[in-house]
């Protein structure tokens, strides 16, 4: 939901119609983010993924049925579709698919904030009704108890490589192995788009020799709200880094981390890419509480 929010905020500022689709069963499908959803415009027009889109056509068909209210659907996937989210043929899917528009206005702004939300309403015949924002809770959960049916979201961290080679190797794995979407990128002006996309929740690891694309990922990611900004390298690259951006009046660095990573005497890239993926947990949890 996370990643559609923006998209469908516009749309119904706008006035243009949108409907909206996720999983109520994000366990058939392990290797999918469980806060994915998709969101379908008039004609077919997709913003966001769910299932990798292996029920697109399925949910297109919905929306040119142009729904008045939210209900669940439930889907038995085929051989294609099955194959296509690593799941038996025959096994069976709920979604929810709802126009946009009746769902509660409060819950477009925690998601655009990235901020863990509720859902709760009502089912009767599969229709949902009464739909409100419940408490905030404290992970993704998805619970259909007799007719009440609650769906909570709760974001995952991103981080954000900038640079190449073993180090970023390591650090993606280390980062994907605690859960968190990773995003590499050796091009200075994609990381530069991407950071102001970015929430306290997530990072961005910059590395490599080229002081001028590291300097200037680093002066976006600190005219951004990301919660983390990591600078890989010894203390002259550091140095380097800080001397690039005070001639472009950038003197408060004290947000980023250089060189990231605790101080446990790390040598290897996974000793270092452990060292990192700590403290980025311990600065998220620090501002948290």
């Amino acid at each position: 939901m996370y990643g559609i929010a923006l998209s469908v905020a516009a749309c119904l500022r706008g006035g243009t119609r949108v409907d909206v689709a996720w999983t109520l069963d994000p366990e058939q499908t392990p290797s999918f983010d469980a806060t994915d959803a998709v969101a379908i415009t008039p004609g077919g027009g997709r913003l966001g993924s769910l299932l990798g889109g292996a029920l697109d056509s399925r949910l297109v068909e919905l929306a040119l049925a142009e729904p008045t209210e939210a209900r669940i659907v439930p889907i038995e996937l085929d051989a294609i579709e099955a194959a296509a989210v690593g799941a038996e043929p025959g096994t069976q899917i709920r979604i929810v698919f709802s126009p946009a528009s009746v769902m509660p206005e409060a819950i477009w702004e925690p998601l655009l904030e990235r901020l863990p939300v509720r859902l709760d309403a009502t089912v009767a015949d599969g229709r949902l009704t009464e739909l409100a924002v419940g408490d905030e809770p404290t992970s993704a959960a998805f619970t259909l108890d007799g007719e009440r049916l609650r769906c909570d979201w709760s974001p995952t961290p991103t981080l954000v490589l900038f640079g190449g080679g073993p180090m970023a190797d390591a650090l993606g794995r280390a980062a994907e192995f605690v859960g968190w979407n990773v995003q590499r990128t050796g091009g200075a002006e994609h990381a530069i788009g991407v950071a102001p996309t970015l929430s306290p929740i997530d990072g961005i690891v910059v590395m490599g020799h080229d002081t001028e694309p590291v300097g200037r990922v680093l002066q976006a990611a600190l005219g951004s709200r990301v919660g983390y900004i990591g600078s890989i390298g010894p203390a002259a690259l550091q140095e380097d880094r800080g001397d690039w951006l005070a001639y472009r009046g950038v003197t408060d660095t004290s947000r980023i981390h250089g060189p990231a990573g605790f101080p446990i005497g790390a040598s290897s890239p996974e000793e270092v890419a452990l060292s990192v993926v700590c403290e980025m947990i311990a600065v998220r949890n620090t501002d948290a509480g």
